[in-house]
């Protein structure tokens, strides 16, 4: 789910060395609940009770040196290693959270996420949603959204680093 957002009223919460991207001439902010798995150390076979699991992110669109990427705003999910090593190793806004996600019969997904870490703003997000057409084409637009190989947030509001599994910094 993404919605428009004003290019300045994002500004303040980027650090200056990114760049607000946009399309059509707005900026986006997206809350992004999706299942990981198949999740382990590729030198590793996957360990019972962390290879999938919930995650919701909240995120924008940014630019460094004309690269795009992403940043995230904070991240949430029901695997409480993967929080610390994400937390730990690429420095990203990771929290522990409660998280279900279900499927029923005829296609509906029910995703509920409730933030549980320790010292954490409180947060919780709630939504249903199914298809309701045929099997949509990407455009442009949702490229936009979706082929972003850079993840940035930042450590004292200072970003660097450039590879999908690498951020700029560690959450507090």
């Amino acid at each position: 789910m993404h919605w428009p957002v004003p290019a300045e009223a994002l500004r303040p919460l980027i650090p200056p060395a990114l760049a607000v991207d946009t399309f059509d001439g707005q900026a986006w902010v997206g809350v992004v609940p999706f299942r990981m798995s198949g999740i382990r150390a590729h030198f590793l076979p996957p360990i019972p009770g962390t290879a999938a699991f919930p995650e919701l992110n909240v995120r924008t669109y940014v630019t460094i040196d004309g690269k795009p990427g992403v940043w995230f705003f904070s991240l949430d999910a029901a695997n409480r290693l993967a929080v610390r090593v994400a937390r730990w190793t690429f420095h990203l806004p990771y929290y522990d959270a409660t998280m279900s996600c279900t499927r029923d019969g005829a296609g509906e997904v029910a995703y509920r996420s409730t933030r549980t870490h320790r010292h954490a703003k409180p947060a919780a997000f709630a939504a249903r949603y199914r298809p309701t057409g045929l099997t949509f084409r990407a455009s442009a637009g949702s490229s936009f959204r979706s082929c972003r190989l850079n993840s940035r947030t930042s450590w004292n509001g200072v970003p660097s680093g450039s590879s999908p599994a690498e951020s700029t910094g560690r959450p507090q």
